[in-house]
């Protein structure tokens, strides 16, 4: 997915041209993967002389939110707050990517509070 978005559109020979400094994969094995991608919705495809053109039919946004709900769901419980925390506690973050953290959260909190204020 992340060679389309990068492509904005990609032939199964250019996802593999784009896969192979970091991870080369035979043609047959990328062509598998990008008929299942497109089976599961997450790309579709149109015919331009022998090949396929795909195309991304959901933004990285849509996927890392589907993502994050699963892994919150699965890994913690439902529990935003346990996976905040863990994620927090997980890495050695630097004080100004903290106050950022803390900035998105307090952003979320006047949302809330205007919403619940009737604003």
């Amino acid at each position: 997915m992340d060679c389309v978005w990068g492509l904005s559109q990609a032939t199964v020979r250019q996802v593999q041209d784009r896969l192979k400094p970091t991870r080369p994969m035979a043609y047959n094995t990328v062509l598998t993967m990008m008929g299942i991608l497109r089976e599961k919705g997450f790309l579709r495809s149109r015919r331009e002389g022998r090949a396929d053109v795909y195309h991304p039919s959901v933004t990285r946004k849509q996927v890392g939110r589907s993502s994050l709900r699963e892994l919150r769901d699965r890994f913690f419980a439902g529990s935003a707050r346990g996976l905040v925390s863990e994620l927090l506690d997980s890495e050695r973050w630097s004080a100004e990517e903290i106050r950022a953290i803390r900035r998105e959260v307090d952003r979320k909190l006047r949302e809330k509070d205007g919403r619940a204020s009737g604003a």
